[in-house]
């Protein structure tokens, strides 16, 4: 989902080496998912005991400066951390989502996704539907942008053809989960968000799972999101995130809220391998489970295309 475990999961280069370059001067250091996400979301996506136990020394933070405020250190420092001793070049995990509406219904769908990271937070995803019958071979591509809306498209094997999805169809919901077509793309970016893209802002403090973890509210900025701000709750020392809100308005209610739990360490990597997104205007709520998750199994660019979408239904096979 990277979406960093991913943390919907969800699938580094000159781009990101010289925005990274800046924030250590700024600070010394600067997911999905995936997640993951989702896609690519995403972002080993972005908490277990173990971690308590076993903290990462390197994930500590530096203490703010006068010009550097403490949310956005922590949001650099996590983004530090994915690029160094969390990183990772592709990954492939399996997702069993049950989708839970309003009016307590349930329908269930299997997946297999696969993230490409690629320089600037240009990742790529690709996801194939498995099950119920009535959607396997159902295919989904994204190219993700730092400065523009993701490219994305689907192919429905009923109709033997492949449709990118239009800037008008980005809130609508993805294959009937609490998942917009936005949201997927969404789960790629909120760590790669410079202050000037999104400010950041500490509102707040929890305990979870005996760790300390800071409320961060970001306010996105830099191109249209779908939500007028975005709150995450990331756990010190490990700075993994627990949850995102996603408010619509300045309301103190969220749209919709992401819960991330489950971690484990894969490949040195903590990996969410439970995800809950929740629509409370709704009551509706999607439950991702995730398994087989295996990082750096030499995915191509080549598996990343709208051929290799087309074939979506013999990969469900």
């Amino acid at each position: 989902m990277r979406l960093r475990g991913n943390r919907l999961g969800a699938a580094s280069g000159s781009v990101r080496v010289t925005r990274m370059a800046h924030r250590r001067e700024a600070w010394g250091a600067g997911v999905w998912l995936a997640l993951a996400v989702f896609l690519a979301l995403t972002c080993g996506d972005r908490v277990g005991r173990a971690y308590a136990q076993s903290p990462l020394p390197e994930a500590s933070p530096p203490a703010a400066s006068p010009t550097v405020s403490r949310a956005r250190m922590l949001l650099d420092e996590a983004n530090r951390l994915e690029d160094t001793t969390r990183a990772w070049k592709d990954r492939t995990q399996r997702l069993k989502l049950r989708i839970v509406d309003g009016r307590g219904s349930e329908r269930n769908r299997e997946l297999v996704m696969k993230t490409l990271k690629r320089p600037g937070g240009e990742d790529k995803s690709i996801v194939v539907f498995h099950s119920p019958p009535e959607v396997r071979g159902t295919s989904f591509l994204q190219f993700a942008h730092r400065d523009r809306d993701a490219e994305q498209w689907l192919y429905l094997p009923a109709l033997g053809r492949v449709r990118q999805i239009s800037a008008q169809s980005k809130n609508e919901s993805f294959m009937g989960t609490d998942f917009s077509y936005r949201d997927l793309e969404l789960l790629t970016d909120v760590l790669e968000w410079t202050e000037e893209e999104a400010p950041a802002t500490v509102v707040g403090s929890e305990t979870v799972d005996g760790l300390q973890a800071t409320l961060i509210e970001l306010e996105p900025r830099a191109k249209d999101v779908g939500y007028q701000r975005i709150r995450l709750l990331m756990s010190e020392p490990d700075l993994l995130i627990h949850r995102m809100e996603f408010y619509a308005s300045r309301g103190a209610t969220p749209k919709k809220t992401l819960k991330l739990t489950s971690y484990r360490d894969i490949q040195g990597i903590p990996t969410s391998h439970a995800l809950e997104m929740a629509q409370p205007g709704a009551g509706s709520t999607t439950y991702v489970e995730v398994s087989d998750v295996r990082y750096d199994s030499g995915l191509g660019e080549d598996d990343f295309t709208t051929r290799a979408l087309e074939r979506g239904d013999m990969d469900a096979d």
